[in-house]
């Protein structure tokens, strides 16, 4: 709002010119055109220097430009793939080259090694000793490995850091060193020799132990292989470059050993090997292969294809029998439709025959059932009467004829219905007698008249014979009198 032309002298008079100066800057703010173009003219010299200043620009700009690049590649990925193809195809092209062709250098070591005289030498030692065939082919093919490296304190003996190669496996360093320490200190003792001779070298089949003394601290590589004359050297240096870089840990050491981690790096450079340069040589059995392998996906493809021709051949062949087995069924279902009309009038004949059938066996069970109730009845109703003080049984007795017929009537219902008939037959004597004369003359009385129903045609195994008194005989079977009473059991 400017007011009246009063006001506006009034306010010229008041701020001079730094009031026109003023209302340039208001309206440069209120137009974003004009604001933005004085912004961007000195935008890259601010970023620049924020930059220069605390590097805040990189850590405030990198979320922004990560989600752009997101948006961006999700938006429209061809575009992208384009604008980096220049630089990531070359790379990619000859990253996938190098690999190939280590591949193929790989396969080409690999066959010749599965084919040669030595891969089947070095199976059987991998067998013989029970270790790995790769672990014999390095073994075979190493010149040289340093396995182990250990560092121990010289006035103490104790082990103040122990490296490791890949692939081996090490016991107790403690145990190892402090066995290093005890073989040097029995040497000096046990032989004569000056003050500064020292143990530096050990020899056990394959491996070696070069050691090397120094001031505060000895320095012990195991080596397997042939140990050659640079490793000395190598040792003697690594030894000064300890003594160099931590003199005074060495002489302040008190048995912590956590001082000397940063040592590490320094005794793995010690960890080198060295392995039988082989000569590089076309791969030819590589290229056998590879046409081998090409030559039989030929010839499988071919054999494909005609197994493929043989099975539509077969497929067809199978339709026409097919479509010929579908009209026979047709005429058999004919056929069956009126066979089965005939078969369900058969078979009505035949569940009114069962039906029929049934109803004669149940009144033929009763029957059955009816007349061994009454046999039973018969036959423990029999009696057969002896003379006193005899034991003679008649077989012509009507009384023995008649019990017989009753006897092989039950035997032949009781079968009818499933059954097992058992017939005990009880001899008793009167009391005239002495009792042991009695009881010999009922079992005699018995087992005779078992003997004749035997020998009239009846099976032994249905007749059991007792003479009373008897403990397990039913009392009303132990009479005194001169008889036999009979007792019939079903099963």
């Amino acid at each position: 709002m400017q007011g009246t032309p009063d006001i506006s002298q009034l306010r010229h008079l008041l701020f001079g010119k730094d009031y026109d100066a003023l209302l340039a800057l208001k309206a440069q703010f209120e137009n974003s055109a004009t604001y933005s173009a004085s912004v961007a003219s000195v935008i890259a010299e601010a970023l620049q220097h924020r930059e220069a200043h605390d590097g805040g620009v990189s850590s405030v700009l990198a979320p922004t430009v990560e989600r752009a690049m997101s948006h961006a590649i999700s938006s429209d990925p061809k575009r992208f793939a384009d604008v980096l193809y220049p630089v990531t195809w070359p790379a990619i092209r000859k990253s996938i080259q190098q690999a190939l062709n280590e591949a193929l250098e790989n396969f080409n070591r690999l066959l010749e090694q599965s084919l040669s005289v030595n891969s089947w030498r070095w199976r059987w030692d991998a067998w013989r000793t029970g270790q790995s065939y790769a672990q014999i082919a390095m073994l075979r093919t190493l010149v040289y490995q340093v396995e182990q490296v250990f560092l121990i304190h010289r006035d103490t003996g104790l082990l103040l850091q122990h490296v490791v190669s890949e692939n081996v496996t090490s016991k107790d360093p403690e145990i190892i060193s402090g066995m290093l320490t005890a073989i040097q200190d029995f040497i000096k003792d046990s032989f004569a020799t000056t003050g500064d001779d020292m143990l530096d070298t050990l020899r056990l089949g394959e491996l070696t132990v070069l050691v090397e003394h120094g001031p505060l601290a000895v320095l012990a590589l195991v080596i397997r292989g042939t140990v050659p004359a640079e490793l000395r050297a190598l040792l003697a240096e690594t030894v000064e470059n300890i003594h160099q870089q931590y003199r005074q840990p060495l002489q302040a050491y008190q048995g912590d050993a956590s001082v000397f981690t940063s040592i590490e790096p320094l005794l793995r450079d010690c960890l080198i090997k060295k392995q039988q340069q082989r000569e590089k040589r076309p791969p030819w059995l590589a290229y056998l292969l590879l046409a081998t392998i090409v030559g039989a996906l030929g010839w499988w493809i071919y054999q494909y294809q005609q197994a493929q021709a043989a099975q539509l051949h077969q497929q067809r062949q199978a339709e026409q029998a097919q479509q010929a087995a579908v009209q026979a069924l047709r005429e058999q279902l004919a056929q069956q439709q009126t066979q089965q009309a005939s078969l369900q009038a058969s078979m009505q004949t035949l569940l009114d025959q069962q039906n029929h059938q049934q109803q004669r066996s149940a009144q033929q069970i009763a029957a059955d059932t009816a007349a061994l109730t009454t046999l039973t009845q018969q036959i423990e109703a029999a009696n057969y009467p002896f003379e006193k003080a005899k034991a003679d049984v008649n077989p012509q007795h009507p009384a023995i004829i008649a019990l017989g017929k009753h006897i092989g009537e039950l035997l032949q219902t009781a079968q009818r219905l499933d059954k097992t008939p058992q017939i005990m037959i009880v001899g008793n004597a009167d009391d005239s007698g002495k009792d042991t004369f009695n009881r010999e003359l009922a079992q005699q009385r018995a087992d005779n008249l078992r003997t004749a129903l035997i020998t009239s045609g009846l099976p032994a195994f249905v007749l059991v014979a007792y003479g009373a008194p008897h403990p397990g005989l039913p009392s009303h079977l132990q009479k005194n009198e001169r008889s036999t009473h009979y007792r019939v059991s079903l099963y």
